[in-house]
């Protein structure tokens, strides 16, 4: 099982590499193909490290095959967006189903803050954003925010090595979000797409990571 664990990050950290690669040398690599290696090359992994698997996980990674569809060969933007935050709300239920961990009296206080904190960005491109992609963009960052702050919430509610993995996933899935609309609406570096991507990798592997140790915790709890 380690061996799959490291296998899978040294699959991550190439996809990564290639990136910063195209970063310096865009007429000589694409970096595409990197790119729509990540979601495959996790779930196979997925399914190679685990016996019993996680419904709700495999339908996320699902989404985000289909985004990756539409994002790089379809080239719809819409349609890629919409898939992405089907995937991220999917994310949401997983995390929803932990909520026991959560005060309600909490989650009441801090509900309003880290939406005012997290909507800050945001409101410094929505009027750059085209009125045909406006819905899907919505949909989109609500998808982020409510992910990341329920991954937020349950840590702060229950502090251990599950929650751990699964707060740096959602935060870094924020900044993802954050720094993939700077990108599309106000300023096209490729430096923000390349960070961008690399934290897509990196909340992507630590989702595996709570996934395969939260269900693993789980079953063992039943046995």
């Amino acid at each position: 099982m380690k061996k799959i664990a490291s296998l899978l990050i040294a699959l991550l950290a190439c996809i990564a590499f290639v990136d910063i690669l195209w970063l310096f040398f865009p007429d000589y690599i694409s970096r595409k193909y990197a790119i729509v290696l990540t979601i495959p090359i996790i779930t196979i992994c997925y399914f190679l490290y685990v016996e019993v698997k996680n419904i709700l996980y495999l339908l996320a990674l699902i989404a985000f095959l289909v985004a990756d569809y539409y994002f790089f060969i379809e080239k719809s933007l819409a349609n890629g967006i919409i898939s992405s935050g089907v995937a991220l709300s999917i994310y949401g239920v997983i995390v929803l189903k932990q909520a026991h961990y959560i005060s309600t009296r909490r989650l009441l206080v801090t509900t309003i803050p880290f939406l005012a904190i997290y909507m800050l960005p945001f409101i410094l491109f929505v009027d750059r954003i085209s009125d045909e992609i406006f819905g899907e963009v919505i949909f989109y960052s609500f998808a982020i925010g409510y992910f990341s702050f329920m991954s937020t919430m349950t840590y702060i509610s229950s502090r251990n090595l599950v929650t751990k993995k699964l707060v740096l996933a959602g935060l870094s899935t924020a900044f993802m979000g954050i720094l993939f609309g700077t990108y599309l609406f106000i300023e096209r570096k490729p430096i923000y797409t390349v960070i961008s991507n690399a934290l897509f990798i990196f909340s992507h592997y630590k989702m595996w990571q709570y996934i395969i140790i939260k269900d693993t915790e789980e079953i063992q709890q039943e046995v």
